[in-house]
């Protein structure tokens, strides 16, 4: 299930006389007509409940709202809204409140002038959708989240796009920069963690009420190994493949183009493997009483598997009092230590499955009614 988690929408009124909306304006002149220009104005920064955040702009011509929809007014947005009409629901509720005209939808195309040489576009008479974010839930599996990660990490996807795995293993990305499309898989109950941690910070902080959701929430994305899919459309694919007029594109349109990572799942087989010390054997099994046992049995392990010769550093029974606790997660060390037969801190490794996300009982989807009767409120 895809649903939208970022919307850049605009639309040009050429008859203007719109209200200037942002935080400052610069009035222009050209200097040798002296030919007023149209002003520039900066964005406006608007915040809702949950410290959620979009931008507005208007010149006096073009209107233009940037943000998540599916965040607004919201705690969380593990999932969200998944039509087109929905979000702009959203937005055209904000702009009522600049008494700013309404986004529309596109019902006719125009060419659009362009210079000498270069191709002819189009222009519709309605909103432009100029990026968007489509984003889905992997369950790769309690735990799994960073082996998958990496495991995507190793792949190019689309054309040749090379991967980039940030330091921390939870998220990696293909295509940062690019004016065409970015890819990312990231761990969510990772990234849910690090918004809390701000939001506890912050003067107000959290309710009592909102910190239990949301941490149960982590909770559930942490035992269902919660991997976030997202792409991200951005102007030059949307006019390539003419998907940038609302109200002539439907949400289907998008999905030829959101399959990048899927097709690198299809040709790539990931495995978890868990590995644990020699010390954390012997305790866990209750083979040695303390840690400070388990270290030293673990160390006489580390010198056999380097090659030495422990019966000629240890006293015969001290020797066999080790190689008897040794010999319990199967290793020998009265042999001498041969590498293809023996890796004595794997324990297990199994292939990941990806299976579809499901959305736990107690949560709390996105409607839009709830959005758009919740104050907001400029902060810049």
């Amino acid at each position: 299930m895809y649903f939208i988690d970022q919307l850049f929408m605009q639309q040009v009124h050429p008859e203007g006389g719109l209200p200037l909306v942002g935080t400052h304006v610069i009035e222009r002149l050209n200097l040798e007509t002296g030919e007023a220009l149209p002003p520039s104005v900066n964005q406006k920064f608007l915040e809702g409940s949950f410290s959620t955040k979009l931008i507005i702009r208007c010149d006096g011509q073009k209107v233009r709202i940037e943000g998540n929809p599916s965040r607004w007014q919201r705690m969380d947005n593990l999932f969200g809204l998944k039509t087109l009409d929905e979000c702009v629901d959203i937005y055209n509720h904000i702009l009522r409140k600049y008494d700013l005209p309404e986004f529309t939808k596109n019902t006719k195309l125009f060419p659009r002038q362009s210079p000498d040489g270069k191709s002819t576009s189009l222009v519709g008479n309605g909103a432009e959708i100029t990026s968007i974010d489509w984003t889905q839930n992997l369950a790769v599996g309690k735990g799994n989240q960073a082996s998958f990660i990496r495991g995507m990490s190793s792949m190019q996807i689309g054309r040749g796009r090379k991967p980039h795995l940030f330091p921390n293993g939870k998220s990696c990305g293909w295509g940062y920069g690019s004016s065409w499309m970015i890819n990312k898989l990231y761990d969510k109950a990772f990234e849910l963690r690090e918004h809390l941690k701000k939001d506890k910070r912050k003067k107000d902080g959290v309710l009592e009420k909102q910190l239990e959701y949301i941490e149960q929430l982590i909770t559930y994305c942490d035992e269902q190994g919660v991997v976030r899919n997202e792409s991200s459309l951005k102007q030059l694919l949307l006019k390539k493949h003419r998907l940038q007029f609302y109200g002539l594109v439907s949400e289907e349109d998008f999905l030829p183009h959101l399959n990048d990572i899927e097709n690198a799942m299809n040709t790539i087989q990931i495995s978890h493997d868990v590995h644990k010390s020699i010390a954390d054997q012997l305790l866990e099994l209750n083979i040695v009483k303390s840690r400070q046992a388990a270290n030293a049995t673990q160390s006489y392990a580390i010198m056999w598997q380097s090659g030495s010769n422990i019966r000629e550093i240890l006293k015969e029974r001290q020797f066999y009092e080790h190689n008897s606790k040794l010999k319990q997660i199967d290793i020998d060390i009265r042999h001498q230590f041969d590498i293809p037969l023996l890796f004595p801190t794997f324990k297990r490794s199994e292939v990941i499955k990806v299976e579809p996300f499901k959305i736990p009982q107690t949560y709390l989807m996105p409607t839009v009614e709830n959005s758009n009767i919740l104050p907001f409120r400029a902060i810049a």
